[in-house]
């Protein structure tokens, strides 16, 4: 999850809480005002009665243009002093005019006349106009409520996504980055303080790694170099003893067995000085080169090297695939690929190879996925290495595919690995 959805998603609900309370108690306030109003105009509507009936004025019709009603009836002094002098309350009443009934709220209250009797006025006044409002008031409440909220996430949203570009595109350049490649500076345009302090301890890691990629690259090229005549001295040495006429048998077979594991050394050390070339830039020759003919030559050789394991190979030529490439290095890409599936195909397996104007790949049936995030490291080896394996192989067209501006892919599925160079579209 992005973290802008994540401070979205934990403000999220403190905002509908403290939103909702707040209109809440808004909703109930606009409430109690309208009743307050309504009991307000119930009192005056009483006391008006009262006063014209003490002064002996002419009384008010019961049923008016606004719908209040009210009805006086007299009351024992011992009921008097039981019931409370004034009293509210909610009622059904009949509207003449309306010819129906309707909520009704109702003020009591005990007065005496000038003749010292007790009477008891009960005013009623219908509610459903204050219905009605107090129900536009909660859904003009309810859509305020809603607003609000969008609004502020909305807000939040839009705030968030700009001040937090700074990260995006640090995010971004390190999702570009890769070691030994020319690369941009590190982006540090932003005035917020945490982000520039992150920008350059990015920039401070990233210059101390490329000395140290830079400084390996220099100590690997150089120390294959060198041991390159040694390693072929010894070789030689050996060669020349295993001709001697005095040469027991005994001894015989333990040179062999020396010849044999100096030999994968400096087959290790050949490949590890081709991948110091190939990271330095010491092959900038390029032509265009027919893979196919390449992967044709390549096929050939390995099945014979490889007939022993009965392993089926095929090739499909969608449209042929052409690379601007140093020869050699187009060599060393689609050998090691081909190679690598023979010698990871199970006896009995089958290996396809196919191409199209953007598109190169080769899938071999295996047991087992491959480790997504260390199959084109150096040395990497599966379960079960293969004798003469030296985990170098994938990392050399990983190397070549670099240094020429390809994509390389794997996945594994259907039980094939599927390893593919796509040549990268230009933007």
């Amino acid at each position: 999850m992005k973290l802008v959805y994540k401070i979205i998603l934990t403000l999220l609900v403190p905002l509908t809480l403290t939103i909702g309370i707040w209109g809440w108690f808004s909703f109930r306030t606009m409430s109690k005002k309208i009743h307050a109003d309504t009991d307000l105009i119930l009192r005056d509507y009483s006391n008006n009665i009262i006063m014209r009936l003490l002064s002996g004025k002419e009384l008010p019709e019961r049923f008016n243009g606004a719908y209040n009603t009210y009805y006086i009836q007299y009351i024992s002094p011992e009921e008097a002093a039981e019931s409370p002098a004034v009293e509210y309350g909610e009622t059904e009443a009949y509207l003449k005019s309306q010819e129906d009934f309707a909520s009704s709220r109702t003020r009591s209250q005990i007065f005496q006349d000038k003749d010292g009797n007790f009477r008891k006025i009960t005013v009623s006044l219908p509610t459903f106009e204050q219905e009605v409002l107090v129900e536009h008031v909660f859904w003009w409440t309810l859509m305020l409520f809603i607003t609000l909220l969008a609004s502020v996430i909305l807000i939040g949203l839009i705030s968030l996504h700009y001040n937090m570009k700074p990260l995006y595109r640090l995010l971004e350049w390190i999702d570009r980055y890769e070691p030994g490649a020319s690369a941009t500076k590190v982006p540090s345009d932003t005035d917020i303080v945490e982000f520039r302090k992150l920008a350059s301890v990015v920039e401070q890691a990233v210059t101390r790694f490329e000395t140290e990629y830079e400084e390996r690259k220099i100590f690997i090229g150089n120390a294959s170099h060198e041991l390159q005549t040694p390693l072929a001295v010894c070789s030689n040495r050996i060669e020349m003893m295993l001709d001697r006429p005095d040469m027991t048998e005994e001894l015989a077979e333990d040179l062999i067995k020396v010849h044999r594991s100096l030999s994968g050394l400096i087959k290790l050390n050949k490949t590890l000085l081709l991948i110091s070339k190939i990271e330095n830039g010491q092959f900038p020759q390029s032509s265009e080169v027919d893979m196919t003919v390449l992967a044709e030559e390549s096929i050939n050789l390995h099945k014979e090297i490889y007939g022993h394991k009965n392993i089926a190979a095929n090739l499909t030529v969608i449209q042929r695939f052409l690379l601007h490439i140093d020869e050699q290095m187009a060599s060393v890409l689609v050998g090691n690929l081909v190679k690598n599936a023979f010698v990871y195909t199970p006896s009995g397996g089958s290996i396809e190879i196919s191409m199209s104007e953007d598109r190169f790949s080769v899938s071999n049936t295996g047991n087992a996925p491959l480790d997504r995030e260390k199959v084109f490291r150096r040395f990497y080896q599966p379960s079960g290495r293969k004798e003469g394996a030296t985990g170098l192989g994938l990392a050399l067209v990983y190397s070549v595919c670099v240094n020429n501006g390809l994509d390389i892919t794997y996945d594994y599925i259907d039980g094939k690995h599927i390893f593919a160079i796509i040549l990268k579209k230009s933007k």
